[in-house]
């Protein structure tokens, strides 16, 4: 894959108006003079650029130079982002998101999934870094076995419980209320009562999983996925499609080498988001309230 490489500036096309230097801000864009003479130049010699795109973006002759497999995009709202939609209407697209739970049994264009990808490959990264990898499954046995896999874990928490006054005192306060909570053990055996009956309590037979696996080079990584994942998830809906964040298996991938070995995860990466997709069976009349914010002012 050719990242984006900044290789110069078009003398031809320059008007000089310096706005690579405003907008660079590892400050790569210099002014040069020569006599009365004056140029823009571009000097990187430690590798600083984060290869943003953004002296590519704002300069208004198109006069930097540069190589990489994607291509520019313009359009006529570019500079007035907040014309395209009003904050009332995008709070709308907001609160109408929910998780869905409940899948009609058809299957997701390979188009549409691919558009959802492309959505999240837009999305913002930790210094640009742009590390993520997926691996989409489409298979429904692969799903199955996924998710019987997931479900292991669920069992050995089972198994466990009947041992939760003797291991508690090992566990953080968090997971000590919750393994002695009697909440916890209902809650198995519901799953196990529904898992019986033929239901998948994991992927709830949605026709796409999703995992996204990166090298954890920060505890940025996780907060790269979380805004990769949202971005497929507001593009999907767009589309019709629903999705649900899988916690059970993004740390159920997180713990088993052996799974991530035979689903094709490198030794170096390891899984940082799992969701599911596709069409919902269900339909809302109402978005649902949410408790207020905390927050602190400081003025």
């Amino acid at each position: 894959m050719t990242r984006l490489k900044i290789l110069g500036i078009d003398s031809e096309k320059c008007i000089k108006c310096e706005k690579c230097i405003t907008a660079c801000s590892v400050r790569l864009f210099s002014v040069q003079r020569v006599g009365m003479e004056k140029k823009i130049v571009h000097d990187d010699p430690y590798h600083f650029c984060f290869r943003c795109g953004h002296c590519i973006s704002i300069c208004p002759t198109e006069a930097i130079s540069y190589e990489g497999e994607d291509k520019t995009y313009a359009f006529e709202e570019i500079g007035h982002p907040e014309s395209l939609i009003t904050y009332e209407d995008l709070m709308k697209y907001i609160r109408v998101r929910k998780s869905i739970r409940i899948y009609k049994d058809k299957p997701v264009p390979k188009e549409d999934i691919n558009r959802v990808l492309e959505a999240m490959r837009y999305s913002p990264s930790a210094s640009n870094r742009q590390s993520r990898q997926y691996i989409v499954i489409t298979n429904k046995e692969k799903i199955a076995w996924l998710s019987s896999r997931v479900a292991s874990l669920m069992e050995k928490t089972r198994k466990l419980l009947p041992l939760r006054h003797l291991i508690a005192p090992f566990l953080s306060p968090t997971l000590r209320r919750r393994i002695k909570s009697p909440r916890t053990k209902r809650s198995l055996e519901m799953f196990f009562e529904r898992t019986e009956k033929g239901d998948d309590m994991i992927f709830f037979k949605a026709p796409v999983v999703i995992i996204l696996y990166a090298p954890s080079y920060s505890k940025m990584t996780g907060v790269d996925a979380g805004i990769a994942i949202t971005h497929g998830i507001f593009a999907a809906q767009a589309l019709g499609l629903g999705t649900c964040w899988i916690g059970f298996a993004h740390e159920y991938l997180w713990r088993s080498k052996k799974t991530r070995k035979v689903i094709g995860i490198p030794k170096n990466r390891n899984v940082h988001g799992v969701f599911v997709m596709g069409y919902p069976n269900i339909k809302f009349e109402r978005a649902a309230p949410r408790r207020k914010l905390k927050v602190s002012w400081k003025e």
